[in-house]
């Protein structure tokens, strides 16, 4: 049995990351606005175009350019194109730098060390790779599949099937836990993978979803889970 994690969000606090990050460049281009109101449209828009980008639909740097432009036309502002991945560089480098641990993630890794794991991840794989290697999170796992290296992106069934060939396991006997209810808990139920929501917002839970609202949640269902695995 092998328990595969996501990474932004479930592991480490990424949306505190970009809350870091936006506010950065809302003061260093005094931009008219709260970030802390800007936000949750930040992160529809960045989660618009990353979408995109994943599903190789748009380049990295179109990605780049469209979300700093709507960035500064939300503060009433526009910027011109040449200067908008200068922007992004400086957003992207305080939120590498800004992405932690929850307080709970290394404890529980600590506690699953008796198990196999890895990781599945949409982003780049310099990205992905920085920020579990500066977080101490690397030598928890054996086996990290990346969007980015293997051409798609969760919750495509290629990646799942991808990472699963790497790790040498079958579905049925793996578990996938994430944060994006789209993403990571449908993506790993549709690949035949046993899939836990971490739902740490406490959203209604759609009929039949299997949910927790901490990693340490985890720790406590595994007994059920592993009945389940093993029949």
């Amino acid at each position: 049995m092998m328990i595969f994690f996501d990474i932004d969000d479930t592991l480490l606090d990424s949306e505190s990351a970009h809350k870091v990050a936006l506010k950065k460049i809302v003061d260093d281009y005094s931009l008219d606005t709260d970030p802390e109101e800007l936000f949750s449209r930040w992160m529809s828009i960045t989660d618009h175009y990353l979408n995109l980008f994943f599903r190789n639909e748009i380049s990295q740097t179109v990605q780049r350019t469209e979300r700093i432009t709507k960035l500064f036309s939300l503060a009433g502002k526009e910027i011109p194109e040449v200067e908008t991945i200068p922007v992004y560089l400086k957003y992207h480098r305080h939120f590498l730098e800004s992405c932690k641990v929850f307080p709970e993630t290394i404890p529980v890794l600590e506690q699953l060390k008796g198990f196999r794991m890895g990781i599945i991840s949409n982003g780049p794989v310099a990205d992905q790779t920085y920020k579990l290697e500066k977080n101490g999170l690397i030598r928890y796992f054996d086996t990290v599949v990346i969007s980015e290296a293997v051409g798609y992106s969760k919750p495509e069934k290629e990646i799942f099937d991808a990472a699963l060939q790497k790790a040498g396991q079958i579905p049925s006997g793996s578990i996938f836990i994430g944060d994006s209810y789209e993403n990571d808990y449908l993506g790993g139920k549709n690949a035949g993978m046993k899939a836990i929501w971490l739902d740490r917002k406490k959203s209604p839970n759609p009929a039949g979803c299997e949910s927790v609202h901490s990693l340490v949640e985890l720790i406590d269902l595994l007994p059920d889970i592993l009945d389940c695995i093993n029949g």
